[in-house]
């Protein structure tokens, strides 16, 4: 009868070793818990960590393919910082411009110094078109998630800046066009003009 006993004791006690070997596994290696907790997803998000003349257009075609995969919130943060960036740069290059074109028709510049204008003058002209097209697009794109979100005095904001700043077009896949469809759907007059 004791042998009996000493042979459950015995038992138990492995019993017990095994379990407490068990569980400090799984508590050493929660990695290994098969599934049984939830797995943590790694944001999305693209992460802009300096915006600049050479970073811009490739940022704001990554943005746009973040916001195809659906991420919304990610690619709005982005979207609001490519805005933001090329609004400062615009204002900053038309503050410029008026400021070269005063000097250029000083008669107290030299010729050399009107010729350097110019030359700076048409650089300007190439940029002012470039990043008015670039913040067209990200207030389109802000405009587009802020409807989506659900948050409509926003999206009428940067929706509204679309159709007055970008050029006139009747064409459906436009930049103008699109802006004008959400915009109307917005006040429920879709379809009527």
């Amino acid at each position: 009868m004791q042998k009996i006993n000493t042979l459950t004791t015995i038992k138990k006690q492995w019993f017990f070793v095994g379990l407490a070997l068990v569980l400090s596994f799984f508590s050493l290696y929660p990695q290994t818990s098969w599934g049984l907790e939830k797995k943590i997803k790694k944001p999305t998000s693209l992460k802009i960590v300096t915006i600049n003349d050479s970073t811009v257009d490739s940022l704001l075609k990554k943005t746009e393919e973040q916001m195809e995969k659906g991420d919304l919130d990610g690619s709005l943060r982005n979207f609001l910082k490519i805005y933001d960036y090329t609004k400062e740069v615009l204002q900053t290059v038309h503050f410029i411009k008026k400021e070269y074109e005063k000097l250029i028709n000083d008669p107290a510049i030299s010729q050399n110094e009107k010729e350097d204008l110019f030359i700076k003058l048409k650089r300007i002209g190439q940029l002012i078109p470039r990043y008015n097209s670039i913040k067209e697009k990200s207030a389109y794109h802000i405009g587009f998630i802020y409807t989506k979100q659900g948050d409509t005095e926003k999206a009428k904001k940067y929706l509204s800046e679309v159709i007055e700043s970008s050029p006139f077009s009747t064409k459906p896949e436009s930049l103008w066009m699109k802006a004008k469809t959400l915009l109307l759907s917005i006040y429920n007059l879709e379809g009527e003009f």
